[in-house]
């Protein structure tokens, strides 16, 4: 708590301005009546504790009113109200000033602590002001019930720590009891649990008898499992003896067929450099016959000269074959082009057949098409009467739908029709094709008399020299 060192009033009640100073130890306020004795307490407590409320204090010819009060330790704290303002304002040494407002009817926490004048709080629902009192208060604590007395007493001294102590203790002591009274009753229930097992001494050497015996019977089946563990081993080891031993058998004799294998590689080389030395002896023996050929003709000689004439002959014709030759190569060419154009016209027998299978298709679809056609012809027929009938009749579900019916079937015939046009079209260009096919096979036919001619005047094969009559023999 902080001493007050002075107080100032401005418009206060009836307090223009006044400043009051105190000193240590005893201040005593003297005056006259309605002097403004109490106003002055009553400004420290409205600064201290926002009391009395309201804005009745504010002097008749003043429009704002404040008090400061000024601590021992440098602290001021300035409560101020105008007609639009309504806050604290908390000046301290080496510290910005620190403004206060929109606190309603509480005093801020920091008033508090800048002051440090609280309530002495008694109980939840109460709370006493110890630090200044009213004009027409009582005695200290002669007002108040005996009960609050010692309340009061008992926390200003700290009693009421012994107090709470003491009842803490109280409850802890009659909570230990009701436990304690709990857990007898537990005690006597488990006690009369176990009064029908107090025999069960005499049961554990038995009981101890009946746990090795499991365990032996536990080992003796963990035994059982490791040995259909081995027994499936074992036979799946039998299993893949007997197979070894099958395999064994099928290549036991491998040695021998790997010799008979060796033997047939030799046989197989043998064959084949007997088959070249056959090949061998037979290209000799074609060129001994050659060469007793060509000795019978040496052999001769008379016929040399003659030979020799018609050589020089032969090489004159040579000379006539050789502008023949040139005229061929050009009959070549011409025919290659020929060819070639005989070549582009190719596709157009595949084209024919494909054209040919589709025709009689579409021939045959065609005759469906004149079936269906002469049926739209009758169902037009029928729709018209339906559609008289339909003028004298009441609407009727189904004879609508047999309406729709016949109206898709006069699309689809549309369709056949346009379907006949098309085809009708690729019936004149396969005409054209067939035409263009026999005017190239016509052309193709000249070229090889021409040809033919010139190879018949010529009388010798242009490949192999030979006469034409020796070379059709």
């Amino acid at each position: 708590m902080n001493n007050i060192k002075s107080v100032r009033l401005e418009n206060f009640q009836s307090h223009l301005d006044t400043f009051v100073e105190f000193t240590n130890g005893l201040n005593v306020i003297v005056g006259q009546s309605d002097s403004g004795k109490t106003a002055i307490l009553r400004g420290i407590r409205w600064v201290l504790y926002n009391q009395p409320r309201g804005t009745d204090f504010i002097r008749v010819s003043g429009d704002f009113v404040r008090v400061t009060i000024t601590f021992e330790n440098g602290t001021q704290i300035t409560r101020e109200r105008t007609g639009s303002k309504n806050r604290y304002i908390i000046r301290a040494e080496d510290k910005e000033d620190l403004v206060l407002e929109g606190f309603g009817i509480h005093v801020p926490e920091e008033v508090m602590k800048a002051h440090g004048m609280e309530h002495l709080r008694i109980d939840h629902d109460n709370e006493l002001m110890i630090h200044l009192s009213q004009q027409l208060d009582a005695p200290f604590l002669l007002e108040q019930t005996s009960s609050m007395r010692a309340k009061v007493l008992g926390r200003i001294s700290g009693a009421h720590f012994l107090d709470m102590a003491i009842r803490d203790t109280t409850k802890d002591v009659s909570q230990l009891n009701v436990r304690m009274k709990q857990e007898q009753q537990m005690i006597d229930h488990l006690k009369e649990d176990l009064e029908p097992f107090a025999h069960l001494d005499t049961l554990q050497t038995p009981l101890q008898e009946t746990a090795k015996n499991i365990q032996q019977i536990k080992s003796l089946l963990k035994r059982k499992e490791q040995l259909e563990i081995l027994k499936t081993t074992w036979e799946t080891l039998q299993k893949e003896e007997k197979e070894t031993k099958d395999r064994f058998e099928r290549v036991k004799d491998v040695e021998q067929w790997e010799s008979k294998r060796i033997n047939l590689h030799e046989l197989i080389q043998r064959y084949v450099m007997f088959e070249q030395k056959r090949k061998q002896e037979k290209e000799v023996t074609k060129a001994i016959s050659i060469c007793e050929h060509w000795i019978q003709k040496t052999e001769e000689t008379e016929d040399a000269f003659s030979r020799h004439d018609q050589l020089q002959k032969k090489l004159n014709n040579m000379k006539q074959l050789k502008q023949k030759k040139e005229q061929w190569d050009e009959v070549v060419h011409s025919t290659k082009q020929e060819r070639q154009k005989v070549m582009r016209t190719m596709f157009i027998d595949t084209v024919n057949l494909q054209t040919i299978e589709k025709i009689s298709f579409r021939k045959e679809t065609l005759r469906k098409l004149l079936v269906v056609s002469g049926q739209i012809q009758k169902n037009e027929t029928q729709s018209r009467q339906i559609k008289q009938i339909l003028q004298r009749l009441p609407v009727v579900n189904h004879l609508l739908s047999n309406q729709e019916k016949i109206e898709a079937t006069v699309k689809q015939a549309m369709q056949l029709q346009s379907i006949r046009s098309n085809l009708l079209e690729y019936q004149m260009r396969i005409e054209e094709g067939k035409r263009f096919i026999e005017k190239q096979k016509k052309e193709q036919e000249r070229a090889e008399r021409l040809w033919q001619s010139r190879l018949l005047e010529e009388g010798t094969c242009p490949t192999c020299g030979q006469s034409l009559c020796k070379h059709e023999q």
